[in-house]
């Protein structure tokens, strides 16, 4: 190809792409302007679908916040309002025991051996429109679980600052030892001073009207009762009334322990009567020797039987505390009849006490609140890399129910078992989680009985196996 015929080609090109460039031109940006429309309906698509789909978002999220929770705490299923203003939580208590008693060598009682279902509660409790509470709870282990007794009925007012008030069958709190609940406390069984004074008038399944209240700023605690029948008593045409009161203050507080003395006061100014009038206000202080075993565990201390009464009254101190992992604990009380008629027996006056103190040895603590002990949780629960809590405790009790005039009068019957108690608790804790604990604990009791009456000793080994949530 020759110079002249390349220059010829060159030129017919170049003329023909001038020609072609202002319609290309015109071509590709119509196309730009048509996508960005596109781009622009497709974004204001997505914002609009955006919009609906927050707000849908939005609806849903304050239909799940209006929705009631369920949560499972240490085993316990509770149901709670969005608000807060209401819940109910199932509750439960099983309390399986197994003992066996030796009796000392001038000891020829037969006492019962064998399993013992203690306590089998079964119930609800919760709150209603947040002032309101309620509690409802049976007991399925009278008699090994053959019959079932009411043990807790009540409603409660919460609208009044730190004060609650309470109508309906539960268990004041009175006495330091009644007060701990008996899924906290560190021994199987109460001490007998608190068995005897409960008796007037206190204990679980107790009809009742009373209040609790805390002031100053949360170390003084007042509660005060009208009672009357335990749930389950028949026969009566009239039935008792006792009033009962408890004053706890904790006197000191830091980081690593508490201490606080309470006293606790009971009056029974309305005996139980029935058709036989008189022969009705009998009265007698007695008490287990602080153990419960097999079908019947017999009294081996109790006083003589006080006739004519017109009241019963008891009164009582209590000094407890806690420091890191060391807790210690004591109560002493006096209590009494009055009568009417004169005899041998006028006004009769007991007393009974304890002391009793324990150590966690892995390092938890039994905190003493106000007025009572809080319940020991592992740190390490067993099967979470731990082995739970181990808790050793030691108890000392003595219960006089010989009255001085009884005891002058030098004419007690050989049966009569009116005398001293004493009783060793021995006790070991293994808290496996928060649910379920394991305890054992050895007893040694002594009966002292003045006169011809022989004096008693007998020792038992118990242990139970406790549920709860």
């Amino acid at each position: 190809m020759t110079l002249k015929t390349i220059l010829l080609a060159g030129s017919v090109i170049g003329t023909a792409a001038l020609a072609a460039g202002p319609a290309a031109a015109q071509a590709s940006q119509a196309q730009i302007d048509a996508l960005n429309k596109q781009i622009q309906s497709l974004q204001e698509q997505v914002k609009t679908l955006g919009d609906t789909l927050n707000k849908e978002i939005k609806k849903v999220d304050e239909k799940v916040t209006k929705l009631p929770t369920v949560s499972v705490d240490g085993g316990r299923m509770r149901i709670r309002s969005a608000d807060r203003a209401n819940d109910m939580a199932i509750r439960a208590r099983l309390h399986f025991d197994y003992g066996h008693w030796f009796p000392g060598d001038n000891n020829t009682n037969d006492y019962s051996d064998g399993f013992q279902v203690r306590r089998a509660f079964l119930g609800v409790s919760g709150t209603v429109m947040t002032d309101w509470g309620y509690e409802f709870t049976a007991n399925f282990a009278g008699n090994r679980g053959g019959s079932s007794q009411i043990q807790a009925a009540n409603i409660t007012y919460r609208g009044i600052k730190d004060t609650v008030l309470i109508a309906g069958v539960s268990q004041p709190k009175f006495t330091l030892d009644d007060s701990t609940s008996s899924n906290d406390i560190p021994f199987m069984e109460r001490a007998s001073v608190n068995n005897i004074l409960v008796g007037i008038g206190g204990s679980d399944g107790r009809t009742m009207v009373g209040f609790t209240t805390t002031q100053a700023s949360g170390k003084l605690f007042i509660a005060g009762y009208l009672t009357g029948e335990l749930t389950g008593s028949t026969g009566n045409i009239d039935d008792q009334q006792n009033l009962l009161g408890r004053v706890a203050y904790k006197a000191f507080e830091d980081n690593n322990g508490a201490l606080g003395i309470g006293f606790s006061g009971a009056y029974r100014y309305q005996m139980p009567t029935t058709a036989g009038a008189n022969t009705a206000r009998v009265y007698r202080f007695d008490d287990r020797p602080e153990i419960r075993i097999g079908g019947d565990t017999p009294r081996l201390t109790r006083s003589e039987e006080i006739t004519f009464v017109d009241s019963v009254h008891a009164y009582g101190v209590d000094v407890a505390g806690h420091y890191r992992n060391f807790w210690a604990a004591a109560e002493y009380a006096t209590f009494g009849a009055s009568t009417d008629i004169r005899s041998q027996y006028d006004d009769p006056e007991f007393s009974s006490w304890y002391a009793s103190a324990g150590w966690i040895l892995t390092g938890e603590r039994r905190r003493y609140t106000l007025g009572e002990f809080a319940g020991v949780r592992p740190s390490w629960p067993l099967g979470q890399k731990g082995y739970g809590a181990w808790e050793l405790a030691v108890r000392y009790s003595e219960s006089d129910l010989l009255d001085e005039g009884a005891r002058r009068s030098g004419t007690l019957a050989t049966t009569s078992l009116a005398g001293e108690q004493t009783v060793w608790t021995l006790g070991v804790n293994w808290y496996v989680n928060s649910a379920v604990r394991v305890m054992w604990n050895y007893i040694i009791a002594e009966n002292d009985r003045p006169g011809t009456r022989p004096d008693l000793e007998t020792d038992a080994l118990a242990m139970r196996l406790q549920f709860q949530f």
